[in-house]
């Protein structure tokens, strides 16, 4: 583990001057919404709150983990650029999507939003310590639960509009939960209230008796009466829901959920450890019905299941455990790090070729590369 450790800082180091040096928007402000294939900003390029948010939970997760100030200045361009041009001064919450220059193209509300940008403002206050950034988190907070959460159902919508009409009020997604839940556990660490943590377990709940329901896989989609919509087995998201909830119940002290997740994901991790042994790496999708694979590689799915892996060795000290993690780390060192042009590929064929498809993009950001690296450090 030693070796690996001195690896991921090396690699989070890398990762992270490619994000402060190569995204940052000196014209416009912020940062470019699309970089393509090798590095480059793409004229007229969107700005989404996904990548924006995460971007300020990146920075900001380096600057707590590492005890580092090496980003503060990109840290600050962050949580700027978001407080200033996603949140609605109207309506409250934050937009979807932006033009180049800032203005609004995408008002309406997505749960998911919310989450990831109430999970970066909470990283953000754990290095300013800011009454204003702390108070903007429980104005969002409570912006969620009087609008996206649905009582007599018990599930949080996905998506309404900016006047807070719901769009999707059936469907319940897999998403929009576990990133609530991420981002209620992170707020929890300073913001330490009754009604936060009836709704953090309340978010266990949903998610562990519905969405972890099944012992061969995670569900991704329920429709209006909990009956499964999943039509393919999310690699990625067998490794890292469970993971995810497994420190949150660190985090917030629900220990009872342990057990539990650890059997969830051994199970989980039986399918993963099939494919490194066949083709050395994951696949993004297995159909449920016909068991036939969706014969693509992309870089998210690798970076979740190393940190399962480290979490089922820590948890039973089971060597083979170690042994995939270090396969896989293994294959996605070869592969999708770009040697040539910074950071991470996105997606290998079948044959593992790399994929010429942009290297920045709304839901193509640091996250899951700095969610691996910091477990490690």
């Amino acid at each position: 583990m030693h070796s690996l450790k001195g690896e991921m800082i090396a690699v989070l180091s890398e990762v992270m001057s490619f994000w402060s040096g190569k995204t940052t928007d000196f014209n416009h402000g912020g940062f470019h919404g699309e970089l393509d294939f090798y590095g480059n900003p793409v004229t007229n390029s969107t700005k989404g709150i996904i990548l924006n948010a995460r971007l300020l939970w990146a920075f900001a997760k380096v600057a707590n983990h590492t005890k580092s100030n090496d980003f503060s200045d990109v840290l600050e361009r962050s949580y700027v650029y978001v407080e200033q041009y996603f949140f609605d001064e109207k309506y409250n919450g934050v937009f979807w999507e932006l033009d180049d220059q800032g203005n609004v193209i995408h008002a309406e509300k997505k749960a998911i939003a919310q989450a990831y940008s109430l999970l970066g403002l909470s990283e953000y206050y754990l290095v300013t310590k800011e009454e204003k950034v702390k108070n903007k988190c429980i104005e969002l907070f409570l912006y969620i639960e009087n609008n996206f959460y649905n009582k007599e159902s018990n599930f949080y919508y996905n998506e309404l509009t900016r006047e807070l009409n719901p769009i999707d009020f059936e469907n319940k997604n897999l998403g929009t939960h576990l990133h609530l839940l991420e981002a209620y556990a992170n707020f929890y660490q300073f913001y330490k209230t009754d009604q936060l943590k009836d709704r953090i377990q309340n978010l266990f709940e949903i998610l562990i008796s519905k969405f972890l329901h099944q012992n061969e896989f995670c569900e991704l989609d329920f429709d209006k009466n909990w009956k499964s919509k999943t039509e393919n087995i999310s690699i990625g998201h067998n490794a890292e829901v469970p993971s995810m909830l497994l420190d949150v119940a660190e985090l917030v002290d629900e220990h009872q959920y342990q057990e539990k997740l650890i059997a969830k994901l051994e199970n989980y991790c039986q399918l993963s450890m099939k494919l490194i042994d066949e083709v050395e790496g994951l696949y993004m999708f297995q159909n449920v019905k016909d068991k036939s694979f969706t014969r693509e590689f992309q870089w998210w799915m690798q970076t979740e299941t190393i940190i399962a892996f480290q979490k089922l060795y820590e948890f039973t000290k089971e060597e083979k455990y170690l042994t995939y993690l270090n396969k896989l780390w293994s294959f996605t060192k070869k592969h999708f790090l770009d040697q040539e042009n910074g950071e991470w590929h996105e997606k290998l064929s079948a044959d593992k070729k790399v994929m010429i498809v942009p290297k920045v993009g709304m839901w193509k950001s640091p996250y899951h590369i700095v969610r691996m690296c910091t477990s490690f450090i």
